[in-house]
């Protein structure tokens, strides 16, 4: 096992899982999003995971991410929920894997196929101004698919661009104008499958009678505000070189940090290329030993200096931890360098081994 590794706890996307079934998603399909390697989780071993539950779809965000997940054998079904382009929706539809039409050009695109039976969610925007096809085509986007029989809307979505906040407006004002658009459909004899809007933070926070389906992703693994969800990633590296400062001495790139007195600092095998964010230099903090110890100087490429002088009957090799669901979340972590969990977990590159207990 590498010195830095991320350890994920089954036991609690497990917790997780049970969660959202029993408590908010009863009677709900589900679509698990593993896209941005499950957050950083691993794509592979989470849906492996996530192939035991009853789970409708596994959602990625573009091609690419759903042929690692047919290319490692993964049967469950897969929804790409971003970019695609036409020849992409080609090999899609050829491989059986749901794909979203998120711009008019796409639908007139797939009637002027020669094949049959075209399956796809559509994304409506509501308010995002990201992807989705506008308010202002929805009518013409269902003559343009109620004239050709070939075409088959199994979902129909939007994406809330503030469901973190409780009672807002603009979100009960997307949720509105949304369910407008569902009831436009269902008027012209549209049987539609999958109608879903929350994501982990629309889960906890916003309902609507007409979502038939969610769509969790931090919810999973542990990175809402839910109390009762467990983190399920732990983040931890070792001391690999210790080091006695004499008053004076300086640290890492650029020379900010100078020590004023005698310090005794550590050096840990992790940096920004494998997620840990540059922006904590000098800010951030580790434990070791169950102690805070502050990160010193720039956070370098691949190394990380700490300070280790207030830890008695230390050495190499000792336990280092950055974030965990005890001494320090990701969500806390991210709060010190005023962003968000999803920055954190996702920026765990691949070449941090990941451990599954």
């Amino acid at each position: 096992m590498g010195a830095t590794t991320a350890k994920i706890k089954t036991s609690s996307l497990i917790n997780n899982y049970s969660l959202l079934i029993n408590n908010y998603a009863k009677d709900k399909n589900i679509i698990a999003i593993v896209k941005a390697n499950a957050y950083g989780h691993g794509a592979i071993e989470i849906s492996k995971f996530l192939e035991r539950k009853e789970v409708s779809y596994l959602g990625v965000a573009n091609l690419d991410e759903a042929l690692e997940l047919k290319n490692n054998k993964i049967r469950k079904k897969i929804l790409i929920l971003g970019s695609i382009d036409d020849d992409e929706i080609i090999k899609a539809i050829k491989l059986n894997i749901m794909f979203t039409v998120y711009d008019y050009d796409q639908i007139s695109f797939l009637a002027s196929l020669d094949l049959k039976k075209i399956k796809f969610h559509l994304k409506v925007d509501t308010g995002m101004n990201r992807l989705g096809i506008s308010i202002d085509e929805v009518d013409k986007a269902i003559k343009k698919i109620s004239n050709n029989k070939n075409l088959i809307i199994e979902g129909i979505y939007t994406h809330l661009a503030e469901a973190d906040k409780k009672n807002s407006s603009f979100t009960k004002k997307q949720i509105k104008c949304f369910e407008s658009v569902v009831k436009s459909f269902k008027e012209k004899g549209f049987n539609i499958k999958f109608i879903h809007a929350s994501n982990s933070s629309g889960i906890l926070n916003y309902d609507s009678q007409i979502f038939n389906t969610v769509r969790p992703g931090l919810f999973l693994y542990g990175l809402s505000s839910e109390r009762k969800l467990k983190p399920a990633m732990t983040l931890e590296s070792k001391i690999i070189k210790i080091r006695v400062l004499k008053k004076g001495d300086s640290v890492s790139y650029g020379r900010t940090f100078v020590s004023k007195k005698k310090m005794v600092i550590g050096v840990i095998p992790i940096g920004y290329a494998d997620g840990l964010p540059r922006a904590l230099s000098n800010k951030g903090y580790v434990y070791c030993k169950g102690k805070k110890c502050k990160i010193l100087g720039r956070v370098c490429m691949d190394l990380t200096m700490i300070d280790i002088t207030n830890i008695k009957n230390i050495r190499v090799g000792q336990k280092i931890v950055i974030f965990d669901d005890n001494l320090q979340s990701a969500s806390m972590l991210a709060s010190t360098i005023n962003t968000i969990p999803y920055d954190i977990v996702c920026g765990i590159s691949k070449r941090v081994m990941r451990s599954y207990t």
